[in-house]
């Protein structure tokens, strides 16, 4: 990730597309200050019935700017699980910072349904 980016996935969804029980999952970084960001969302229609983000938990992704040259790129591998229960499990690694932090979101209904797996990235993403 460099500059401003937002990297979304979006988990439980139906094969027509998103629906109430959609999950989602956002790594943005900041371009000014650098500062990475997870949240664990929902979505919710407005009276126009179109989906909004609504976010339930937003946690900052610790860095350490004097390991870092060049605080404008930032490569970040992560393992994401969703077995369709009431919590999502997150395991990140900055690999720059070799720094590791481990989230669970415990926000949703669970799901007993085929869903599917949608990806979503704004900004300036290097590569995926």
């Amino acid at each position: 990730m460099s500059g401003e980016s937002n990297f979304y996935i979006f988990t439980r969804c139906k094969s027509s597309g998103f629906d109430s029980s959609t999950t989602v999952c956002c790594i943005s970084k900041e371009q000014i200050s650098a500062r990475k960001f997870i949240s664990f969302a929902v979505l919710e229609k407005d009276e126009n019935d179109n989906f909004l983000i609504k976010n339930l938990k937003n946690q900052k992704i610790p860095h350490q700017t004097h390991h870092i040259e060049d605080l404008d790129l930032s490569e970040i591998s992560f393992t994401f699980l969703d077995k369709g229960d009431n919590r999502i499990f997150v395991y990140l690694k900055e690999e720059l910072q070799n720094s590791n932090m481990q989230l669970m979101g415990y926000f949703y209904e669970p799901i007993n349904t085929m869903s599917n797996i949608m990806l979503a990235c704004s900004g300036d993403l290097d590569s995926l």
